[in-house]
């Protein structure tokens, strides 16, 4: 693990897609990534993007 990464303009943007096509919110009380999270590693990971994946949707700082 490298710790916190910034988000990339690609991670970004797919982020946003699943949001418009799913209406999904970012949070969900038992998941610390929430579905949009997992969907877009998913999603990232089938293009052969090569960032690692997001493992929560917010810090803990």
């Amino acid at each position: 693990n490298d710790g916190p990464q910034p988000f990339d303009t690609t991670r970004s943007f797919i982020h946003e897609v699943v949001h418009a096509l799913t209406h999904l919110q970012d949070k969900e009380d038992n998941n610390p990534r929430g579905p949009v999270v997992e969907y877009t590693n998913i999603i990232l990971k089938e293009m052969g993007h090569t960032s690692p994946p997001r493992i929560a949707y917010e810090s803990s700082n």
